[in-house]
């Protein structure tokens, strides 16, 4: 999920509505992939958010806290500049 996609998918409620809505919202969030930031007297007092979207999350904070891994994405986006990339047909042998 990109950046912007993860802000587009976040939903404002009250923890008043929250509380009596909950079910509902959980539903929802698992259903459409979104996210609930609950405030109270106009203030973030937590955020809900789907398991599959924390696990996705974290898999992305882990992949990016690898020196290892960043090596590897500056080295394809600098191949990638240079020209030096497989067509389709290339990588599945078509």
């Amino acid at each position: 999920m990109t950046p912007m996609q993860l802000l587009t998918s976040q939903r404002i409620i009250s923890t008043k509505q929250f509380q009596s809505k909950f079910a509902q919202a959980v539903r929802d969030a698992e259903k459409n992939g979104e996210y609930y930031n609950v405030v109270r007297n106009s203030k973030s007092v937590g955020i809900f958010m789907p398991q599959k979207l924390w696990d996705s999350l974290m898999e992305d904070l882990e992949a990016l806290s690898s020196p290892k891994y960043l090596k590897k994405i500056a080295q394809s986006r600098k191949e990638a500049k240079e020209g030096k990339v497989y067509d389709f047909d290339e990588v599945f042998d078509v």
